[in-house]
């Protein structure tokens, strides 16, 4: 009984510390769909002399997959932070973020790549 009482302990803490499954949440089609419906909706500010930059978004991804909280975390020129804001505010649902399989709410950020490229 004395050689049982330790692999009984182990068992119980190995148990009650189990890990929990989580997976992030993501665009519906994934990172490709993603950079296509950036590309299919993002339009380059006019009169503007900017060359590149990079705008920092973050959202929460509700348990259903909207999004709600919106807001720049780091700019660069009110135009393209505005453009950025209103084209992940037209984004369709999310997958939202699971544990252990049932969805759950969840923080996310994504920087969006302005790149003016000549051709």
């Amino acid at each position: 009984m004395k050689k049982l009482l330790p692999i009984l302990i182990l068992l119980l803490i190995s148990s009650a510390l189990k890990a929990q499954k989580l997976a992030p949440p993501h665009f519906r089609g994934g990172d490709k769909a993603f950079h296509d419906f950036l590309d299919q909706n993002l339009k380059w500010p006019k009169d503007t002399l900017v060359k590149q930059g990079i705008v920092k978004v973050s959202f929460f991804v509700e348990d259903n997959g909207a999004l709600t909280d919106i807001k720049l975390v780091q700019g660069f020129s009110p135009e393209f932070d505005k453009e950025a804001l209103r084209v992940i505010k037209l984004s369709p649902r999310w997958i939202a973020a699971t544990r252990d399989g049932k969805p759950i709410k969840s923080k996310y950020s994504v920087p969006i790549q302005y790149e003016l490229t000549v051709l």
